[in-house]
């Protein structure tokens, strides 16, 4: 006898095993929803008057504009009526039925499901936009997709997106606190979490890590894995990540036998945490490379927020680039397919990642050329060996392991940099160097490029642009003499969330005299991102590609718009930003603003260790 129960269990293990399942909202025969609720008082699909509910019904939390329903029958047969005008008897007319009476409040993304097995099953998918008279058949799809590909066919790619950063900001910040909670050091967070990623791409370690019976061969299996898959990757300085993944085996977590967690009474075998911590990743993190080409880079993505939330930037003077503005720094530089990246001071190697990106568009179908990019285009230096090794291997995540990263001094392997001949340089220079140190590095950027005519773009303290310090001066005043400050853009005061930094980003022209010309000053205080409380700042209003689309013509242009951009020449002694050449329109201040602005200007000398 059939059984419905079956098509739902199949559908529900479909949605609860899929990547993405913790960012959206499940619910089964019925929604605590007000507005749902009202759309379907008196939809039953039979005669009555009653409400009507589909079998599932999916939401999402970071945006109330979209939902999925899904209805279930449990015989093929009982799929879809010839006029799709029977709701009780087939899955097609009833799914129709609910979608019809939500779309006057959301664009609804209707899905039948018929049959007991995954052999016989039968899926339709339809798209019934909010306000539309009908709904669009989507012929193409008759399987059960993931959520990703679901995502997709609401047509809506920053919508997409949005909900993939929550889900990727919300696990990075579980997998800290569990981290944090069996007392594992920051730094020894991200480098176990970097050897477990890279482990679990090499098949035989993903499917036989669970039986390994002590943790020191586990902790020996993950090792060669990792070795393997830098061999295949063919990263050049094997020998430095390896040896920085190998200190992992001294920790006491391969060490002890048993090990506290700070939230539970009992200690627990380390063996079975090991296992828990590669089977959260293997679970919850690895499946995000089925996202087809995008897989990769949401993966890179993950581990990017993974190192920004153990806190270890802000005690190490790292801070990471948010990857809109990573993203912001291509358009500034108006990359070209022929450009050769560099990154003196690469982190994580976020630049890089957009700069590849970017150049990748560029490429199109070009494979060849799209190798060349990844052998010859992109330049990176990383000081710290630990760094370096999450450079390198954000690189491999992100589906490339053979740029050229150095492990050294940028000073230092100035000569090695300069064999490349790169043309543009990005950067985010260590903060807790001070001002004129950070301002050496674009120096140093600037003499890299100065051969090839390129550009210098970086994202520096604000306290460089305006403090009034000897050392810092002189910096400047070199810089002006031999190359032209052609912009600088006064940066969110939030942007680094939850790192606490005001800064601005600078754009220098190699080789041309700044002397008679004027700097382009932009007040780019507001990216339409917004905090949310265990999604970190995201843009949660979708504000930001109208933000960036006002900024980059006003950029290009040089125009000047009241309350967004001035020009005005300036010199080393002057204050580089666009607050000291705007005019304020007083009369729309009130008392409101100047105890707002009070607070942040405390809260900047305190950020900044100004008196």
């Amino acid at each position: 006898m059939v059984n419905e129960r079956i098509t739902e269990g199949i559908v529900r293990d479909h949605f609860k095993s899929d990547a993405l399942f913790t960012s959206i909202k499940w619910e089964e025969q019925k929604s605590n929803s007000k507005r749902i609720c009202e759309l379907l008082k008196g939809q039953s699909k039979g005669k009555g008057s009653g409400s009507g509910y589909p079998e599932f019904i999916v939401t999402f939390p970071m945006d109330s504009n979209y939902l999925i329903v899904v209805e279930c029958k449990p015989n093929p047969n009982g799929h879809e009526s010839k006029e799709r005008n029977k709701p009780i008897e087939y899955a097609v007319d009833g799914v129709l039925h609910y979608a019809k009476a939500l779309s006057s409040d959301y664009t609804v993304l209707a899905i039948a499901v018929s049959g007991e097995t995954q052999a016989e099953l039968c899926v339709s998918h339809f798209l019934w936009k909010k306000g539309a008279k009908t709904h669009n058949e989507n012929i193409s799809d008759k399987t059960l997709l993931s959520i990703n590909n679901y995502l997709k066919l609401f047509e809506n790619e920053q919508f997409a997106d949005n909900l993939r950063n929550i889900n990727i900001t919300s696990k990075a910040i579980k997998l800290n606190e569990d981290y944090n909670n069996y007392s594992i050091p920051e730094q020894d967070r991200n480098t176990m979490v970097s050897a477990i990623l890279l482990s679990l791409l090499h098949a035989p370690f993903r499917e036989g890590y669970s039986k390994e019976p002590t943790t020191k061969s586990l902790g020996e299996a993950m090792i060669k894995a990792v070795e393997v898959t830098l061999d295949i990757n063919g990263v050049k300085n094997k020998n430095a990540m390896v040896g920085e993944f190998s200190k992992l085996l001294n920790q006491p977590i391969f060490n002890q036998e048993k090990i506290k967690n700070k939230k539970e009474k009992n200690a627990k075998k380390s063996i079975e945490v090991i296992k828990e911590m590669v089977a959260y990743l293997h679970k919850n993190v690895y499946p995000l490379l089925s996202m087809e080409d995008a897989g990769f880079d949401i993966l890179g993505r993950f581990y990017t927020e993974f190192i920004r939330y153990a806190g270890s930037e802000q005690k190490q003077g790292l801070v990471l680039t948010p990857s809109h503005i990573t993203d912001l720094f291509c358009d500034l530089a108006h990359l070209n397919i022929n450009d050769v990246i560099y990154d003196p001071c690469c982190g994580t190697a976020g630049f890089l990642v957009s700069g590849m990106k970017r150049l990748f568009e560029l490429a199109g179908n070009d494979s060849d050329l799209k190798i060349k990019i990844k052998n010859e285009q992109l330049i990176g230096v990383e000081m710290r060996p630990a760094m370096y090794t999450y450079a390198c291997s954000n690189m491999m995540l992100r589906g490339d392991g053979k740029s050229n990263i150095y492990c050294g001094d940028c000073f230092q392997t100035k000569g090695a940099v300069e064999f490349h001949k790169p043309t543009v340089s990005f950067l985010n220079p260590p903060y807790d160097v001070g001002t004129a140190e950070q301002m050496k590095f674009i120096e140093h950027s600037l003499d890299v490029v100065s051969k090839q005519n390129g550009r210098v773009i970086a994202i520096v303290q604000m306290s460089c642009g305006i403090k009034n310090e000897k050392d810092l001066i002189a910096v400047k005043k070199r810089l002006l003499e031999k190359h032209h400050l052609k912009a600088v853009l006064s940066m969110p005061d939030d942007l680094f969330y939850p790192v606490g930094v005001v800064t601005c980003i600078m754009i220098f022209e190699a080789n041309k005299s700044n002397k008679g010309r004027k700097t382009w000053f932009g007040y780019f205080k507001d990216d339409g991102f917004e905090k949310r409380k265990y999604q970190g700042r995201i843009d949660a209003r979708n504000k930001f590609s109208t933000i960036h689309e006002k900024w980059l013509t006003s950029y290009n242009n040089l125009d000047e718009i009241e309350g967004l951009s001035v020009k005005q020449e300036v010199e080393a002694e002057d204050e580089w930003c666009a607050e000291a050449y705007m005019e304020t329109d007083y009369s729309t201040l009130c008392e409101a603003d100047f105890i707002r602005k009070m607070n942040d200007y405390i809260a900047f000398k305190f950020l900044n260790g100004i008196e």
